[in-house]
């Protein structure tokens, strides 16, 4: 069985389409991004997690596509929302980079946070949890899945969590867009035969 939990300061009204999961919310109450990730990714190691902030929008019947991807590369970790700006097909990679919505393998979030400890040691200025988690994850060898179509859109507000956070984080590549205009994302041509309509989506 795969659980849900949402990262948040508890300060942010979660978007109405986090109504399609039951989560549990892992609230910093600090302000310490860093520290409160290492000890969140301890806490869901003991089941199948997707981890997900809460500055986000999910797809209509994301619990349904989420699961789906999950069976098909269940002992991955596995990013669904990452250079959102730019267009690349499912892949694995060694290059991690941002953390609005994963999913790790039981067991596999434990050996990440505490290696992402070691990692500060070495690194303590470093600021950006998902830098650290990109450094700890080369140590371990683990490469992870980067997914496409994005199943979250971020809202692109301020983060609550990593009050320094930049805003420019919307995706063109959300599927709820690919879906409305009856694009294939795997047909690249398709893609950008209409990226302009595609980047109207996100300024709405």
């Amino acid at each position: 069985m795969i659980k849900y939990y949402i990262r948040t300061t508890n300060e942010r009204i979660i978007d109405k389409s986090y109504e399609q999961i039951d989560y549990t919310k892992l609230i910093d109450l600090s302000h310490k991004p860093i520290e409160s990730f290492i000890e969140q990714l301890k806490v869901i190691s003991d089941v199948d997690s997707v981890l997900l902030e809460d500055d986000l929008i999910l797809c209509r019947g994301f619990k349904k596509e989420i699961e789906k991807v999950i069976k098909e590369y269940p002992n991955y970790i596995i990013n669904f929302f990452t250079r959102p700006t730019i267009y690349f097909t499912t892949n694995t990679n060694n290059q991690f980079g941002c953390n609005q919505c994963t999913y790790y393998p039981k067991g596999i979030a434990r050996v990440v946070a505490e290696e992402m400890e070691r990692v500060r040691i070495t690194f303590p200025t470093m600021k950006q949890y998902d830098t650290i988690e990109d450094i700890a994850l080369k140590r371990l060898g683990i490469v992870h899945v980067d997914y496409r179509p994005c199943l979250v859109q971020h809202i692109n507000k301020n983060s609550l969590i990593q009050l320094k956070a930049l805003n420019n984080m919307r995706t063109y590549y959300f599927k709820d867009y690919l879906d409305e205009l009856g694009i294939n994302y795997d047909d690249s041509k398709a893609v950008f035969n209409h990226i302009n309509k595609l980047i109207d989506k996100v300024s709405d």
